[in-house]
């Protein structure tokens, strides 16, 4: 079991971090990163495999997935898809799982085929394979379906991204970013994120550059 300390360390990280957004829907920022990284230490040296223990970490995984798809860090977003499906395999071969929860399941297995599909096609055979038996067929294939076809119509973003030295780097940059920044426009941010990877020795394309038919403002 985690214990009091860990729960409440858990839901001290996760309030600080919603704390801070300046609105209900704003994604985290480099400045969650260290907060964002205990939760992880603290999941990760649990290593207790009951039921109770597995929904708990579900819950951290999910919130640890969905923020880093929303700092558009699915280079590292993809570690906890792919373990948040795991967790729901086990945790489905040992207890049966209430309607809402299935509904959740369903909604974590369409973000982590959605977001190995952001930046090329995966079928995701590793996930529809530990899916099996879980959900039924025909809803594992509309599922993973839907999420492929949903990416289709998304503009493209650099693979660049997906690399550990883009993603060494990245919270470095967004700091600069965030102390030169003086519009707010896409436009501009994009334009200092370029011109500071590329002092790092890192070349990255816009999505204006990636999708030239495209209106961006």
């Amino acid at each position: 079991m985690f214990s009091e300390q860990e729960i409440a360390r858990l839901v001290f990280l996760h309030d600080k971090i919603e704390a801070g957004k300046e609105h209900r829907y704003a994604a985290p920022t480099y400045r969650d990163r260290p907060a964002l990284v205990e939760m992880e230490r603290i999941l990760l040296s649990n290593g207790d495999e009951t039921a109770d223990v597995l929904y708990e970490k579900i819950a951290v995984l999910r919130y640890l997935a969905r923020s880093y798809d929303e700092m558009c860090r699915t280079g590292v977003s993809l570690r906890f898809h792919y373990k948040l499906i795991e967790t729901h395999a086990r945790l489905s071969s040992l207890a049966a799982y209430e309607e809402e929860d299935m509904e959740l399941l369903k909604e974590d297995f369409y973000n982590a085929v959605k977001a190995r599909n952001l930046y090329h096609r995966d079928d995701c055979h590793d996930l529809v394979s530990m899916m099996e038996g879980v959900l039924p067929k025909e809803t594992i294939e509309e599922l993973s379906g839907s999420a492929i076809e949903r990416c289709s119509f998304l503009p493209k973003n650099d693979p660049v991204e997906l690399t550990e030295r883009y993603l060494s780097v990245i919270d470095e940059v967004e700091e600069k970013i965030d102390k030169t920044m003086s519009t707010g426009i896409c436009h501009e941010y994009w334009a200092l994120k370029a011109g500071y990877l590329e002092e790092l020795g890192i070349n990255w394309s816009s999505p204006a550059l990636l999708n030239p038919h495209v209106m961006f403002d």
